[in-house]
């Protein structure tokens, strides 16, 4: 390190990149300007360069042999920078600043403006924010087309399109930062969700998608071609590209429509004419939704909406998020004080983990309250699985 050098970084603080700091700086030559700039002689020929140039006054000792002290303005540090080839501390808080008010306004009435208004924030009192790279401009881009997405796309190409590689998003850390900052920020994200959810509910598929049901459902695709799932006794499954472009025309005789969140529970559920059943594999992608909540428009006004998912935390965020997002009407089904008790006494409970119990008590449940209270109250939370697993414990092999 240079004296130049030195004098720089002894200057960097955040009064000064925030614009606040002024006046004279005084530092001692101790022990450790001495090393970092390679010694006293080194110390010693820097300083009577830079005096001669009056741009510091030194206090010299030993006849010009060694230093005491040095004394320089701030007014000095933007040319000391340019010498050094340097971006002056505060021209560079400056520059962010300009670069994440442009990025902010691109999100304005969007969710992530919070986001970068709290970066400023750091930025104008004068942190120096390391975290995110602001120099990283890629990720403020890739950042903010999420939101802007009209379509649902494959993660791949989402990558492709950004970044020019169609890996770089799983490879390069970007997916992980921009999920840092969805799960913090977006108002689509509820605790427990998996990272292929989270991105889902964003319009970035990881995975195949498709939707299932079983029962009497009519429906459009390409507001041509009808469809009737009604002699599908086993079930129905469309993919990504139908769901784009279809739509529900009518539920002829259901009465009830039920949302099952097991797949094997979904499976065995027999099909009957009064009953919709939709296999719910988590949190319901865009298209999902889209295609769900028409639904509604053509259903009769005493249909009933039931949910039947996992007695646990993350079962009850599914069924509010689709009492939200889906059937304002949606009841839980089979999710009550009386069931779990019967499962905890089949053996069918888990242990209640801390953090999920932490979670768990601040949790609104809302129509599931007295069940967040028995899993609270036994510490214990009951998934689908483990019922059904339950049933074969008396014949599962136990050979030595």
């Amino acid at each position: 390190m240079t004296l130049i050098q030195w004098l720089i970084a002894s200057a960097d603080s955040d009064a000064y990149r925030a614009g606040r700091a002024e006046g004279m700086r005084h530092p001692k030559a101790d022990s450790k300007m001495i090393h970092a700039v390679g010694g006293l002689r080194s110390l010693v020929r820097q300083a009577r360069e830079l005096e001669s140039q009056r741009l510091i006054r030194v206090d010299w000792m030993d006849l010009g042999a060694d230093i005491r002290q040095i004394h320089y303005s701030l007014d000095i540090i933007p040319a000391l920078c340019a010498r050094e080839g340097i971006e002056d501390p505060r021209h560079k808080q400056l520059r962010y600043i300009n670069k994440v008010e442009t990025w902010r306004e691109d999100m304005r009435d969007i969710y992530l403006f919070p986001y970068y208004e709290e970066i400023l924030k750091r930025l104008e009192s004068g942190k120096n924010v390391r975290t995110p790279d602001l120099e990283d401009e890629d990720f403020f881009r890739c950042l903010n087309t999420i939101p802007r997405m009209e379509e649902p796309i494959w993660r791949r190409v989402f990558s492709a399109a950004v970044f020019g590689g169609s890996k770089v998003f799983e490879t390069e850390g970007y997916q992980t930062r921009v999920l840092t900052v969805l799960k913090a920020y977006s108002p689509l994200c509820v605790e427990g969700m998996t990272d292929e959810e989270i991105l889902k509910l964003h319009g970035v598929l990881t995975y195949s998608q498709t939707m299932e049901w079983k029962g009497p459902l009519r429906y459009a695709v390409d507001q041509s071609v009808e469809m009737d799932s009604s002699r599908a006794y086993y079930g129905t499954v469309i993919n990504s590209r139908t769901l784009e472009h279809a739509k529900p025309l009518s539920m002829p005789g259901v009465k009830r429509v039920i949302v099952i969140e097991n797949k094997a529970n979904y499976e065995a559920m027999e099909y009957r004419a009064d009953t919709l059943y939709l296999y719910c594999h988590g949190f319901y992608s865009p298209k999902e939704r889209a295609f769900l909540k028409g639904l509604s428009d053509v259903a009769k006004e005493d249909v009933e909406y039931l949910h039947w998912g996992d007695m646990d935390l993350g079962g009850i965020r599914i069924f509010q998020f689709n009492r939200q997002n889906l059937f304002p009407q949606l009841k839980p089904y089979r999710m009550d004080k009386k069931i779990f008790a019967q499962a905890l006494k089949s053996g069918a409970g888990i242990p209640l983990e801390d953090k999920k119990r932490k979670a768990l008590e601040k949790l609104d449940a809302g129509l599931l309250e007295e069940l967040k209270e028995s899993i609270l109250t036994s510490g214990m939370e009951i998934e689908q699985e483990m019922l059904l697993a339950h049933k074969l414990r008396d014949i599962v092999y136990k050979g030595i």
